[in-house]
Parts: structure tokens; sequence; C-alpha cells
């Protein structure tokens, strides 16, 4: 059915003059060998992004739309930005003697106003209003309040990795010759990985603000600081940050709470295996 004259129904936009975005990357990376088997490599890395797609609503305001007459709708268009820096330090021991090992450190820092884009689901009822929890920008008439941790964002990452042929089996010190005991133990391999890093980031979110829902998002409105310090001496799996850290903001208000400012639990993580070669 045709709707009714002069009635906005679309519930998305984009600028139809979209800017392509781009990214500028610049390395510095300096090799020793150290030994015949042993190299150590230090590089630094940085990285500008410039014109990335940002998703906001402009048609709200914290106490509700901003022009009644028209639905609420989403806004895309590409006016965020990044910028990264990593130093790496990264050691490797060639395979030698049946052994090698490597390991790499990264400190790095990640920030930008536009990785958080549509996270969550995009819901339209039938009167036109978007729910659900695809997120925006909290105002959209200040994107520099948008600018933080970027979400995939880890300070501090290490990882390391080993590779030992065990001495039994063709060409090998024991167990050299045809056997049974050679076919059984011979030619074996045992590898591991290791990973230890620093947490992920997360927003402190305001979800079912009335407000909100009304103008169309749910879960853009980010909460209040109120000085507390964020995390915790002895962090738990029922409470990992300090939750006195945030309050709701007043009725009426953004939240003054930056994006990603809560720095989540960090990883331990072991892979092994043990293989056995072939030899044909």
């Amino acid at each position: 059915p045709t709707p009714p004259l002069n009635t906005v129904t679309n519930n998305y936009a984009i600028n139809v003059n979209y800017p392509l975005g781009y990214v500028q990357i610049w390395n510095l990376d300096i090799q020793q060998t150290i030994t015949p088997t042993l190299v150590l490599n230090l590089d630094y890395t940085g990285t500008k992004g410039t014109h990335l797609d940002l998703l906001d609503a402009p048609n709200r305001t914290p106490v509700g739309l901003l022009n009644p007459t028209v639905p609420a709708f989403y806004y895309e268009d590409s006016v965020a930005d990044s910028n990264a820096n990593a130093g790496t330090v990264r050691i490797r021991k060639r395979l030698a003697h049946g052994i090698s090992l490597g390991g790499t450190y990264t400190w790095s820092k990640s920030l930008d106003n536009a990785s958080t884009i549509g996270t969550g689901s995009a819901l339209v009822s039938p009167n036109g209003t978007i729910s659900g929890q695809t997120v925006v920008a909290q105002n959209p008439f200040n994107l520099k309040a948008e600018y933080g941790l970027s979400s995939f964002n880890q300070s501090q990452k290490f990882t390391a990795d080993y590779l030992w042929e065990l001495p039994f089996g063709h060409e090998k010190r024991w167990l050299t010759g045809p056997s049974i005991a050679r076919d059984v133990f011979g030619d074996w391999q045992w590898s591991g990985d290791w990973t230890i890093a620093s947490g992920f980031p997360f927003t402190p979110r305001i979800l079912g603000s009335f407000t909100d829902v009304n103008s169309g998002v749910n879960g853009t409105l980010r909460a209040n600081v109120t000085g507390e310090p964020v995390s915790l001496p002895n962090p738990s799996i029922a409470e990992w940050f300090n939750t006195e850290a945030f309050v709701a903001p007043p009725p009426g208000q953004y939240g003054d709470a930056r994006r990603n400012s809560i720095i989540g639990p960090g990883e331990v993580v072991f892979d092994m295996a043990m293989t056995k070669v072939f030899p044909l």
C-alpha cells in the first residue's frame, strides 16, 4: 500500500557522497643474527585510518527524538578515524639438533571511534521504531566523545612456541635401525605454544533506557563515572571489575564514561601436540 503523502518511512540512510576510507601504515624492523641459529627482531608499526565507517542515529537527543515528525533512523557515514602503535620483540631459534624455539612480545595501543559499529541486531517495529542492540554513537553531534580504545585492543601479548624432535627413529640418535621398537617409538615430535595476553576492553552501557529506546536505539547510552577505580585488586568470575565505578546518568543527559573504559580479564592459553612422522 502507498504510504500517506509527506510521511517518511525509511529507517536507514547513508551519505550520498560517502568518501572511501583508507589506511596508512609505516614500519621499522631491525633484524640481527646473534648465532647461526638465533635471530632477533625489533619492530615498530604505526597505523592511521581515515574516513572509517561510523553509524549513528542523528534524529535523537538525550530526551527523545529531535524531530518527532520523522521516525528514528540510522545514518552511515565515513567520518571516523583510528590510530594504532605497536612495538614488537621477536626471537627465533631455528631448528637445530631437533629443537626449535620462538617467542614474541608485543606492546600496543589502538584508538578509534568506529570499531563498535553495528554490534548486535537491529529490530524494526511496524511503526518504524528501531530497537535491539545495535550500537551507534552516543551523541551524534559529538563524535569526538566516541574516541577511545579499539574493541580489539590488547595492550600486551606474549606468544611462544616450541618443537622437539624426540631422539628416536630415522636418522636420530637411537632406534635408527629397522625394528618394531622404531616403528612404535620412533619419529615422534612434541610441539606446543603459549599465549599470555591482557584483556579486551568493554564499554559501560545502560540497557533499556526509556528515552534511549524511544529514540530508536538500545545500549548506546553510556554510564557516568563515579571516580572509583575501575579495576579490582582481587577480581573474580562474579565481579571482575568495580561496579561502583559507574552509575546511570541523570535523566536527559548523556553518560560521561569513555568507550571501552573497562579492561576485561586477561587470557592464558596453552596448546600441545604429539605428532608421529612416517618417512616414505
